[in-house]
């Protein structure tokens, strides 16, 4: 069976903030169907997670923070479908690097796998990257991850690996992370 997916888009805080509830429960069942290296350790805490959306809505308001959102298709009740899958584009102020930015939290609910999601919310951050003129683009993930394995075919360059990152929710161990990017000044 194929879907047909609506174009991504850009999360508007003024009239997205229903969204928040369903980003935090992409980020917890990322967290805990791929032991996600991902801010937070299980148990996970539901207020906590909603709080650290809201605050990033927040960094979106100020424009230091793009949020892309794939909605799946509407179902025919429903005005607009759920959010299937996202991801961050981070533009933090800086003199030195105003043309640097990263990539944060892609993520796709499991429900939602194998439909290029990844590649399509990707596709739109780059080009809001290219519009905000944030083309040199950084980002990291855990060594053996599935994000492993997309982010080359995305066009990435893997650059380094630090040793011991981060603590793993699957078990408290120290994994190796592993950093990327892309200049889109290349293209």
């Amino acid at each position: 069976m194929t879907t047909t997916l609506p174009p991504p888009r850009l999360y508007n805080p003024k009239t997205d903030t229903h969204h928040l509830p369903t980003l935090a429960q992409i980020h917890a069942d990322c967290i805990t169907h791929d032991n996600q290296l991902a801010t937070f350790l299980p148990p996970l805490d539901a207020a906590k997670m909603h709080s650290y959306w809201r605050d990033i809505s927040g960094e979106v308001e100020r424009d230091v923070t793009a949020i892309i959102l794939q909605l799946a298709p509407a179902k025919p009740d429903e005005e607009e479908g759920e959010v299937a899958g996202y991801v961050c584009l981070m533009m933090p102020p800086s003199e030195t690097g105003p043309f640097r930015g990263m990539v944060n939290k892609l993520m796709v609910s499991p429900r939602f796998r194998r439909l290029g999601i990844a590649r399509r919310v990707m596709g739109m951050l780059e080009e809001v990257a290219r519009e905000r003129r944030r083309e040199l683009l950084i980002l990291d993930t855990t060594i053996g991850s599935g994000a492993d394995l997309v982010y080359p075919r995305l066009g990435y360059k893997a650059f380094g690996v630090l040793p011991k990152y981060g603590i793993s929710p699957k078990d408290g161990s120290l994994v190796d992370e592993r950093f990327y990017y892309k200049d889109l000044r290349d293209e």
